[in-house]
């Protein structure tokens, strides 16, 4: 069975108030049954010392009466059960009558008394000097139930008019008092306390004289009974407190959960997708911040998710514009008798600024170009764009075709447009296969590299010229060089050289010759694959900072 947080919150709070109730209780009892005790105990101390008192007075002025008022005032002890003043001359003792609780074991409370008071008077006589063992024992009744008190002989008047007791002892504890703790005529669940006191001779200052004991029993009989009244008291009263705790847990527990049940619906209206869902508010507590809080989440939410399906239509224009540029650059392996030539280019981050392009001419020729646009994203490729049309243009409407003729325009058409506020660097070249020359222009861009079969080196060749988008009257020039067979071309952006890895070490120009040196013998697209492959180990999985594009070419 699964319980809800509110029963679950009730039923914490009223277990707690519970252990709380009953804790207190067991507490209050507790303290309240040693409090009487301990009452009880020093009450009956003052009594019996007022009685010894007394009875000292009384015993030598033979004043029963003063006796047994005394005993008849000590029934007001809390739990009296009896008093008595044992004598020897009296052969028993004066016992006073017995509470009216306790009054229909009257006779076996007095025995038990008589009994108790006599084996404290044997133990305390048996202790003094002087008091003989035949005084000890004493004479059977004729009943032979009850053994009659030691006899002592009647105190004698001196000359000074003093009472003196013969055998009389040394008292070496004149203020002695003894306590007899026992069950109440058997039940373990009473106890009864017997209070004794040794009643000496009030004029002798020095050894006084034994005359009598004095006796006071009490019971906790009474104080039982009040704490069972106590916990009736107790029950009432926490089962009333009870019924309100469990009431207040209620309300406590439904004021709590309530707002907690309003912030679930929302969560889960939320988790089905709707994300208008607005809490309404709920104090200015924790859950009152907490549902301000999620008001704040499902409209940022929401705000997200509309960003999100902007973000996807973007992502898919971007892709698409990806496609498009990837479109533009030649991928195919161009292989010709006379030679061979491959491209490759990838992007840093989505659309790149780098653009290649090699178209065969209807003299045969080739024209080759590569470019490099600042910057990247569409802005960049819209500039490539320009370039791409520029030059397909010029190469089907002009006959006489010259690199930095084509440059030139190119630079031209970009400086007159007043949006574009890039510039772009290019490198063109034209190869004729049957001279083997290559005439070129270039725009800002870098070297070209020339590998040597016969000499089996790579050089580089490098001229001079102004990137295109910056001054439109630039005039750029031409220059020529001749291949022969088993020389390799090769063209490239600043994302090839400027490759690096973690270390921010980047791939260099050196690297570039030697692997262009030591795979001389493959063809344009085994080149291309293999340098690629060793800019990517070199990179080690590094985020690369511009984009990477390379022409090969390779005469045959």
């Amino acid at each position: 069975m699964r319980f809800g947080l509110q029963f679950k919150l009730t039923a914490l709070i009223v277990a707690l108030i519970t252990a709380v109730i009953g804790s207190l209780a067991f507490y209050v009892a507790r303290e309240k049954k040693q409090v009487l005790m301990n009452t009880a105990s020093a009450t009956a101390r003052k009594e019996l010392a007022s009685l010894a008192f007394i009875a000292s007075r009384a015993i030598l002025d033979r004043d029963d009466l003063a006796l047994a008022d005394s005993l008849q005032n000590a029934q007001g002890l809390p739990g009296f059960a009896v008093g008595a003043v044992y004598t020897p001359a009296k052969k028993a003792p004066l016992i006073s009558r017995v509470g009216k609780t306790l009054g229909n074991k009257q006779k076996e409370i007095e025995r038990d008394a008589l009994e108790t008071v006599r084996a404290e008077w044997d133990n305390i006589f048996g202790l003094q000097p002087g008091y003989s063992a035949e005084n000890r024992k004493p004479p059977e009744t004729k009943d032979k139930k009850e053994k009659a008190p030691p006899k002592e002989k009647e105190p004698v008047v001196t000359k000074d008019k003093k009472p003196q007791v013969q055998n009389s002892s040394v008292a070496t504890a004149p203020e002695l008092l003894r306590i007899v703790d026992k069950p109440f005529l058997g039940d373990k669940n009473v106890k009864i306390q017997y209070f004794h006191k040794a009643v000496f001779h009030p004029f002798v200052k020095v050894n006084p004289p034994l005359l009598a004991m004095a006796q006071v029993a009490v019971t906790d009989e009474y104080i039982n009974r009040s704490i069972r009244e106590s916990w009736i008291e107790l029950a009432f009263v926490g089962f009333g407190f009870f019924v309100f705790a469990f009431i207040a847990a209620y309300l406590l527990s439904r004021f709590v959960v309530k707002p907690v049940k309003v912030l679930s619906k929302g969560a889960a209206e939320v988790g089905g997708g709707n994300l208008d869902v607005t809490l309404p508010p709920l104090g200015s507590d924790e859950l009152g911040q907490l549902a301000r809080q999620f008001n704040t989440m499902t409209a940022s939410l929401k705000r997200a998710s509309s960003e999100a399906k902007e973000q996807a239509v973007f992502n898919d224009q971007l892709r698409q514009a990806q496609e498009i540029q990837e479109g533009m650059n030649p991928q195919r392996f161009l292989k010709k008798p006379e030679y061979q030539i491959k491209g490759f280019t990838r992007a840093a981050k989505g659309i790149g600024g780098d653009y290649y392009d090699f178209q065969v001419m209807a003299d045969g020729r080739i024209a080759v170009l590569i470019s490099d646009v600042s910057g990247k994203s569409i802005s960049a490729s819209l500039v490539m764009v320009v370039i791409k049309t520029v030059v397909a243009t010029y190469l089907k409407l002009f006959n006489t075709i010259r690199g930095d003729t084509i440059i030139r325009t190119i630079n031209r058409v970009m400086c007159g447009e007043a949006h574009i506020d890039k510039f772009a660097t290019i490198l063109f070249y034209i190869f004729d296969p049957l001279t083997k020359t290559v005439e070129f222009s270039n725009g800002g861009h870098g070297p070209i590299f020339v590998y040597r079969a016969d000499r089996k080196v790579c050089t580089s060749t490098k001229l001079e010229g102004l990137p295109m988008g910056i001054e439109e009257d630039n005039v750029y020039r031409l220059a020529k060089l001749t291949l022969n067979s088993g020389d390799i071309i090769m063209l490239y952006t600043d994302g090839i050289t400027e490759c690096w890895n973690h270390s921010r070490e980047e791939f260099g120009l050196t690297r570039i010759r030697e692997k262009i040196a030591e795979y001389a013998d493959k063809n344009p697209k085994e080149i291309i694959d293999n340098l690629v492959r060793d800019l990517d180990e070199f990179a080690a999985g590094a985020e690369q900072h511009d984009d990477m594009t390379m022409v090969v070419m390779k005469v045959l």
